[in-house]
């Protein structure tokens, strides 16, 4: 069957991004039947292989991609669109740890710092997907887990709720458990699960307002997490008053029995020294005696800025609702008013992150360039970190790729100058290996170079 130039094109690209080399061009919209027909004529061809995979993914169809961006792995493990695809793939099929190790094995392959981050980046949005999965699957597995005894020195803070009325305190509730949460980890008899472990699970159940502070729940949450102990409670204004009322109740996860109970009122400046006085009320009712080293610990304050902790709970909020720009944004906030919240430049950093990772789509995490398709038209990076050192070998050369139907042994060479790529006629060299060459031998990698491009038969 005679193949397309596009699809030649396409396969010759791709497998100079498989090496390691110049990022291809973006392609257009794939043609499945052709490039299912030229991969049965070059069955070896890792390019075409991983073209047909990107192909099947962008279908939807996911089980497919699978199996043909794997097969395209095996003929060659340094394929870093393969990788990613691979990733993203494993990501729709719902095998978030398949996802992290493909991921990760793309990392290791980047051209530059960064492709790197953008990878780092889909990490760092991978982990929500993956509480969410967990979550899941202890549901499936609730009269089993509901058999086992829990681990009796691991905590779960369920997210308080707010319920009061004004619209600006709401997100206290997630900034109450994340404090609750810090202050409890600086115990290091206890085992305090993670802030987003518990959301996950919140989420996955669904549950109501009440039912986050009603203690059978919390006891079926505790044995879900394998936690011995669920701490549950609200925050809102007193009856009456302008000040802020916080409840908490312990609940032991085996006995569905509340074991302790704290309840405060005091001014929303005060709110630190609130939550502290609740927590110690609630540590000595568990019978838990706390050394002066440990209540100094956990009287520690995050910021001096109550306005900066609202802000920095708006983007917990934000967060669990996955939007990342708003979190970033309110973290950004808080650091703003506080340059000392530690906490909040921490998050702010993560939250940037996984906003970031939302931004960038399948092709350009991948290394293909966006909106060109594969003819040579365009050969610029598109942005890429081209700084010296940020391969090893200076500024990365840039390819070109001349539209041709060439034959076996027909070798395609671009010059690479200083007023862009030229390309030469094909000629016939079917001795020659593949070579990357520069104009000047002073300077490897310089901005100088010859590309040649091989058509061997399988």
């Amino acid at each position: 069957m005679h193949l397309t130039r596009r699809t030649l094109a396409a396969g010759a690209a791709l497998l100079a991004a498989c090496a390691g080399g110049q990022a291809p061009q973006a392609p257009a919209p794939a043609d499945l039947s052709a490039l299912e027909a030229a991969s049965q004529q070059r069955p070896r061809d890792a390019g075409l292989m991983t073209q047909l995979g990107i192909g099947y993914y962008e279908a939807k169809n996911f089980e497919r991609a699978h199996a043909v961006l794997s097969s395209a792995l095996i003929l060659n493990r340094q394929n870093f669109p393969a990788h990613v695809y691979l990733g993203l793939t494993f990501e729709e099929l719902g095998r978030y740890d398949s996802a992290r190790v493909a991921y990760t094995t793309a990392s290791a392959q980047a051209r530059n710092a960064g492709q790197r981050s953008e990878i780092e980046n889909r990490l760092t949005l991978l982990t929500r997907a993956e509480l969410r999965a967990a979550a899941r699957e202890a549901i499936g597995r609730e009269q089993a887990l509901s058999a086992q005894p829990p681990t009796a020195n691991a905590v779960a803070v369920f997210p308080f709720r707010y319920v009061g009325s004004n619209p600006e305190y709401a997100p206290l509730g997630r900034g109450l458990t994340h404090l609750m949460i810090t202050d409890l980890s600086k115990l290091s008899r206890l085992t305090l699960l993670e802030r987003e472990r518990v959301q996950a699970l919140v989420e996955e159940l669904a549950l109501n307002e009440t039912g986050r502070v009603d203690p059978g729940t919390g006891a079926r949450s505790g044995r879900l997490l394998r936690a011995g102990r669920v701490i549950q409670g609200s925050v809102g204004e007193a009856p009456g008053s302008t000040n802020l009322r916080l409840d908490a109740a312990v609940v032991d996860a085996t006995s569905s029995s509340v074991v302790a109970t704290g309840t405060g009122s005091d001014q929303l400046q005060q709110l630190f020294q609130l939550e502290k006085t609740v927590l110690f009320r609630l540590l000595d009712q568990m019978g838990m005696v706390l050394t002066p080293s440990e209540r100094r610990a956990i009287s520690e304050r995050p910021t001096a800025d109550m306005q900066a902790f609202l802000a920095f709970s708006g983007g917990l909020e934000a967060e669990d609702r996955g939007d990342y720009a708003a979190a970033e944004a309110s973290y950004a906030a808080a650091v703003a008013r506080d340059p000392n919240f530690a906490q909040a430049r921490a998050r702010r950093a993560n939250s940037a992150r996984a906003a970031q990772a939302q931004q960038v789509t399948p092709r350009v995490l991948a290394g293909l360039l966006p909106g060109t398709g594969f003819g040579g038209e365009e050969t610029a990076d598109a942005g890429r970190d081209q700084s010296p050192g940020t391969t090893g070998r200076g500024p990365i050369l840039r390819t070109g790729i001349q539209v041709t139907t060439p034959s076996v042994g027909t070798t395609l060479t671009t010059r690479v100058g200083s007023n862009g790529p030229v390309s030469q006629a094909p000629t016939t060299r079917p001795t020659l290996p593949e070579t990357l060459s520069s104009d000047n031998p002073s300077t490897p990698g310089g901005l100088l170079g010859t590309i040649i491009i091989i058509i061997t038969r399988p």
